[in-house]
């Protein structure tokens, strides 16, 4: 069973076969309001909810509903997060529109040529939810909440890898250009002109190729203790004159 049957399921399990007769009148609108060829073929029976100024929360709340039994589709959390209705007549699918950012939904409308229908949607998963109490889903919605818990937790820790991977490769490629510097005073015989410093800062690349500076910091000691800033100074300034040895 797809996403939306399953809502579908859950409201009509819990719908009141008693309920005031407004109430099955404003769902009947909205069921209706998805289906008409022309938006003037509902102002004879309807034309009241055509005045939204006029509607109370709880009638927008249920004609958004009538909308969603008739066309509306919730999109398996799982694979994505879109909410959409289709509608017949542009000027219906406009009044939808404007009926959801009354309650601070922010929908989109667009035409679809094949079937020629007219499909208001949003795609922002703390909308979807708040559809999903609003039609009184709520065993779905907390499904749902779940669903989305879990997708943000693993979407922080792709983007947490991603960007340990990016650190890291930018540590190896500064490494070697480090040592290629290194390499190259060496067999230009001026390794010995270097200062102390700079002599002693070589030998500890050399010596730990693969470590970070931040690393290779935490073994310099007593006199010879440096920061993690200090080395990237000293090898900034080996690369610098590798590059003078090569003019």
């Amino acid at each position: 069973m797809s996403f939306s049957g399953q809502v579908r399921d859950e409201i009509m399990e819990y719908y009141n076969k008693n309920r005031d007769p407004y109430i099955i009148k404003a769902e009947r609108f909205g069921e209706y309001l998805t289906e008409a060829q022309y938006k003037n073929d509902l102002m004879n029976d309807f034309s009241d909810y055509f005045e939204i100024s006029n509607l109370s929360e709880d009638e927008i709340k249920t004609v958004i509903k009538g909308v969603f039994m008739a066309s509306g589709c919730i999109i398996d959390p799982n694979k994505d997060y879109r909410f959409e209705a289709s509608f017949k007549n542009k000027a219906c699918a406009e009044y939808f529109v404007d009926l959801l950012s009354l309650l601070e939904f922010t929908p989109k409308l667009v035409k679809r040529p094949k079937p020629n229908i007219y499909v208001v949607y949003f795609k922002e998963s703390e909308q979807i939810s708040y559809m999903l109490s609003l039609v009184e889903a709520n065993k779905s919605m907390l499904e749902f909440e779940q669903i989305r818990v879990i997708k943000d937790v693993n979407n922080s820790k792709n983007r947490a890898s991603n960007c340990e991977f990016a650190n890291m490769t930018k540590s190896i490629n500064s490494a070697t250009l480090q040592l290629d510097a290194i390499k190259k005073i060496r067999n230009s015989g001026r390794f010995s002109m270097l200062n102390p410093k700079l002599q002693y800062t070589a030998c500890l690349r050399e010596e730990y190729p693969t470590d970070t500076l931040e690393q290779i910091a935490s073994k310099t000691e007593g006199k010879n203790k440096v920061s993690k800033s200090g080395l990237k100074h000293r090898l900034d300034k080996i690369i610098s004159i590798a590059q003078d040895i090569e003019k």
